[in-house]
């Protein structure tokens, strides 16, 4: 039978070990202490525990490494993981898949990982192609869809702006306080699919995993809805460049169907 350690005493090893660089005593220990909780989750024989042990030796130096990125009121959560990771690898593979360091990312409070993320990856292909548009429809679709834009969408922005005798100022300081509060909302529906996730990694029970995997739909739903509502309105595009909401909409589907043409949708808003 393994020795019991405790959280109090595994810690400041941990943590002296960062400092002096020295990981003779916390690699004795560490493995234990990491075996030790898996036990308490799963019913595992001696047999296995005294396996994970010399598991988590082979990988030490690689886990210690992934270890240094997390701050220390977080690194033993880390550490569970991980033997939990190892353990699903080598005695439940067939269960439940396994996705390496996605998984482990998981558990990285300061940005954890999702693995969908339907806006980022197409975002520079996207404006790319916009490049291909009538500067005109280019900088409609940019306004309503906060797309980035490059220096003469900006600077014919500026212009209507001051043709229509619009403050540039104002409008900018719209735009930031749009983002900042469409980025917390974005954030905070990430954080629960990821919730789940974590939550369809850690059991093994069918009717539980159904479960959660619904509730992780449900969020990647309302979250795919938040990106797709526009930024600024037809009604506030018309009145920012002096348009009217006819030119506006006008401009919009031919964009769009210009993008489609090229397999370059965006998104689910069209």
């Amino acid at each position: 039978m393994l020795p019991k350690i405790l959280d109090e005493k595994i810690l400041p090893m941990i943590s002296q070990a960062r400092i002096t660089n020295d990981l003779k005593h916390v690699k004795e220990q560490l493995p234990i202490w990491m075996v030790d909780r898996l036990s308490k989750k799963r019913n595992i024989t001696e047999d296995e525990s005294s396996e994970m042990v010399v598991t988590i030796l082979e990988v030490f130096s690689k886990m210690w490494i992934l270890s240094l990125k997390y701050q220390l009121t977080h690194v033993l959560g880390f550490f569970v993981t991980y033997v939990f990771n190892q353990y699903r690898n080598r005695f439940r593979k067939s269960e439940i898949p396994e996705s390496g360091e996605l998984y482990l990312q998981l558990w990285n409070y300061e940005a954890p990982a999702n693995e969908e993320d339907p806006i980022e990856d197409s975002i520079n292909s996207l404006c790319m192609n916009l490049e291909k548009l009538p500067s005109f429809t280019a900088l409609v679709l940019s306004l309503q869809f906060d797309l980035p834009m490059k220096q003469n969408l900006k600077q014919l922005l500026l212009w209507k702006l001051k043709e229509n005798q619009m403050d540039p100022n104002l409008f900018f300081e719209e735009c930031e306080g749009r983002r900042s509060e469409h980025r917390q909302m974005i954030n905070r529906l990430s954080s629960m699919i990821t919730r789940y996730t974590r939550k369809l990694y850690e059991t093994t029970d069918p009717n539980r995993r159904i479960w959660y995997g619904k509730q992780k739909k449900i969020w990647m739903l309302r979250r795919s809805r938040a990106l797709g509502r526009s930024f600024f309105s037809e009604r506030e595009i018309a009145k920012w460049l002096g348009i009217t909401r006819k030119a506006v909409r006008n401009h919009l589907s031919q964009g769009k169907h210009e993008l489609r043409k090229v397999g370059k949708d965006l998104l689910h808003y069209a």
